[in-house]
């Protein structure tokens, strides 16, 4: 029996051990890892899989690689069936899917080529590298530690050790006890470390979105109920732009917390961890697709935001889907701009997948935008009476954030009122 205990605590030591590898090596080579979570690259690279990826310069790059990319707020994993040498873009295409991407891909927006890739190993790396897997690690690896003690702890009060017995035979020993709790406190309080960067990060956005309310943003009070619309709130954008020129507008969901300023900088990396202020923040900005225009003259236009824990940023649109009431309390959203205020009701929303079709943009007045929309109301989770009303001559507005299994979610609004400054 104690033989077995012993067995089984370097069992579990050595499994923790083994388990942070995957993440640990790769990174000390300079390369980054990503999980796959999509079938979208089947069979070669199935869901659950871990990639590697390395940066690579663009001459380095050929049709057939496999590269990750950003789109939006997510990154994409799909192989390259076509470059544009002047323009320095691809064309993608996922191997499980029947046509290319709708978009292509700029190369500064390729986080590198994926040199290799394992099945299964992905969504054991995932939990490992949120703070409540590394936890969760440590609490395994003291019970390994505790186990193999006990197991050596036994051995010596059952066991009468003769004097003639030479010094190594009375200093072997399985694992070392003092190294192996020495990893895990490192271990420990890096996850505590990491809690606290992350409360503090939460916390200073937290802070900054308030100051921005209390200064530039003037709310009615009761507005729903009592006020019209164009008079609910009321935004200083030309002072925020005095901040940031790189603001495009303001985001308010009536009668939410989602309220926020726009940012805009051609492109959706620059603001997904950065503040108006240009600060470094987890919870980044809300900001518009960079294939947009910046006075939301398109069609579509797209508008990325962060599904927070605490429920900041985009994270209270998750509602739509687990609250029956939250639609019919919550229809509207607007978006104030240096030109005036835009009214959207809302008509659709659904998960879809990081690179799906919902992302293409620009659109135009035209049949192919049509059967877009009428695609955005196949997909709806919810069929509002409305939704029959879009049509292409409408201009639409997807707000997109993450979602369960990293999906994303999208909310589409079509434009029903505005007024001009």
């Amino acid at each position: 029996m104690v033989k077995l205990l012993k067995i089984l605590g370097n069992c579990i030591v050595i499994l923790v051990i083994v388990s942070c590898l995957p993440l640990v090596i790769p990174r000390a080579m300079g390369m980054q890892e990503y999980n796959v979570i999509t079938g979208s690259m089947t069979p070669e690279i199935p869901i659950g899989s871990i990639v590697y990826v390395k940066q690579v310069d663009f001459q380095d790059l050929s049709v057939g690689d496999v590269i990750a990319f950003d789109v939006g707020a997510t990154i994409v994993t799909h192989r390259i069936a076509d470059i544009d040498t002047d323009r320095r873009m691809f064309t993608t295409k996922g191997d499980a899917n029947p046509t290319n991407d709708f978009m292509p891909v700029s190369y500064a927006k390729v986080r590198g080529k994926v040199v290799k890739h394992y099945p299964f190993v992905g969504n054991l790396a995932a939990l490992i590298s949120e703070t409540t897997g590394k936890i969760a690690a440590f609490i395994i690896l003291v019970v390994g530690v505790l186990l193999s003690n006990i197991g050596e702890k036994k051995k010596k009060s059952d066991e009468i050790i003769p004097e003639e017995r030479s010094s190594s035979d009375k200093t072997k020993k399985g694992v070392n006890p003092t190294i192996i709790l020495i990893t895990g406190l490192v271990i420990v309080f890096g996850s505590i470390g990491g809690f606290i960067y992350i409360y503090m990060g939460y916390q200073k956005s937290n802070n900054l979105y308030d100051s921005l309310e209390q200064t530039y943003v003037t709310k009615a009070d009761n507005q729903v109920q009592q006020v019209p619309w164009q008079e609910m709130i009321d935004v200083d954008i030309s002072a925020l732009q005095s901040i940031n020129p790189d603001v495009a507008g303001w985001i308010y969901l009536e009668g939410t917390e989602i309220s926020y300023p726009i940012m805009y900088s051609g492109d959706d990396e620059r603001y997904l961890r950065t503040t108006i202020d240009k600060e470094y923040a987890t919870a980044g900005s809300i900001f518009l697709e960079g294939y947009n225009l910046k006075d939301f003259s398109d069609s579509h236009n797209i508008i990325y935001g962060h599904n927070m824990r605490n429920l900041s940023m985009f994270g209270k649109l998750r509602y739509y889907k687990s609250d029956e009431i939250f639609y019919d309390e919550h229809r509207y959203f607007q978006i104030i701009t240096p030109s005036g205020k835009m009214r959207f009701e809302i008509f659709s929303y659904f998960d879809t997948e990081p690179a799906s079709w919902v992302y293409t943009v620009p659109y135009y007045d035209n049949p192919e935008f049509q059967d877009y929309i009428n695609n955005l109301n196949k997909h709806s989770y919810r069929k509002p009476s409305v939704s029959s009303e879009v049509s292409s001559s409408d201009k639409i507005v997807t707000l997109s954030t993450c979602s369960a299994q990293e999906m994303r979610f999208t909310v589409h609004g079509y434009l029903v009122d505005k007024v001009e400054n």
